[in-house]
């Protein structure tokens, strides 16, 4: 059964020089982050190696907030000078540009949405208290608990997600093991003979419960025990790290410019705030230079002279003149 480790689980190389790093995407992220762990292994499952650049579980996160503004939300996915500011939206980047390119129907957008938004956080709210600080402890300590704990109820005061009680996520979570059995009993992924994308976006909420109890699959369907146990065997691939220079080097060597159509009220080149509109609603603010049905781009700049450009996906995000 797969123990929801959080450890390093790529195969480490030399950090990387900076002209390494300008052909290689570069993640920032942390080891407990699940929406990390969903891009760690679709990278290793693509054999794409990359670059890890390891920030804090809360801010300030200081190589990450002068390039991004306020934006909190982990994983950010760098390609030269464009941020990826939502795991959908990195994983477009690195292997397709659609759900199409995935072979998601809509049958399972309908699952990939259950999974990455209402259990997501019901795995979080049926989670034993007392098992989520022991989880905590061993991976921040007594003092990181402390702010870790205050930095998320921070982070939630404005959110417009309800928090299920207890009892009802776990209902939940229970539902949906139900439901990926009966997918599972079919074959012996979600995605078909082999893990694919719609594996790794109902794999990660589970990989969280399992990360804070390790015994939490034992009640799980026994087909959804396998596929856990298989999906706990994929890794994260090759990376390297990665520093602060080298990830300059990789702004400043990208010569692509984006530009696109900005929809009405918006105008291009508008200075604008983009924000969640669910939760961690901290804002970014830069020039607008798309906004689309399915897409934000806005543009800021690093070290005053160089152009970095932010994306982040339509739905679920705001934008507002600044």
């Amino acid at each position: 059964m797969a123990n929801g480790s959080v450890g390093p689980r790529a195969k480490d190389v030399d950090s990387a020089d900076g002209e390494a790093v300008t052909a290689l995407p570069i993640l920032y992220h942390y080891p407990m982050s699940p929406y990390s762990e969903k891009v760690r292994l679709a990278m290793g499952l693509n054999n794409q190696a990359w670059v890890s650049v390891v920030v804090p579980a809360q801010p300030p996160r200081r190589s990450l907030e002068d390039l991004v503004g306020g934006y909190r939300r982990i994983p950010v996915l760098q390609i030269g000078a464009q941020f990826y500011c939502d795991s959908e939206l990195a994983l477009m980047a690195l292997f397709g540009t659609t759900s199409a390119a995935w072979g998601l129907d809509a049958d399972d957008e309908a699952l990939r949405r259950w999974a990455e938004e209402d259990i997501f956080f019901a795995v979080i709210a049926a989670a034993p208290p007392l098992k989520v600080l022991k989880y905590l402890f061993g991976q921040l300590g007594l003092v990181g608990i402390a702010r870790f704990i205050r930095d998320r109820s921070r982070m939630m005061r404005d959110a417009t997600v309800t928090v299920k009680a207890s009892v009802v996520a776990t209902a939940s979570v229970e539902k949906y093991v139900l439901h990926l059995a009966q997918v599972l009993a079919a074959r012996p992924f979600l995605s078909g003979p082999g893990p694919g994308y719609l594996d790794l976006c109902c794999y990660h909420p589970l990989w969280m419960a399992l990360a804070v109890d390790k015994g939490a699959a034992a009640s799980w369907p026994l087909k959804v025990q396998e596929w856990i146990t298989q999906m706990g065997q994929l890794t994260h691939g090759v990376s390297a790290s990665a520093s602060r220079g080298s990830v300059a080097e990789a702004i400043t060597s990208d010569q692509v410019e984006i530009s696109g159509e900005v929809s009405s009220p918006h105008h291009y080149g508008e200075t604008v705030a983009v924000a969640p509109l669910d939760y961690a609603r901290d804002e970014t603010v830069g020039e607008l230079l798309m906004l689309s049905d399915d897409r934000i781009v806005i543009r800021r700049r690093f070290e005053t002279e160089h152009s970095i450009y932010l994306h982040f996906p339509r739905r679920g995000f705001e934008v507002r003149g600044h």
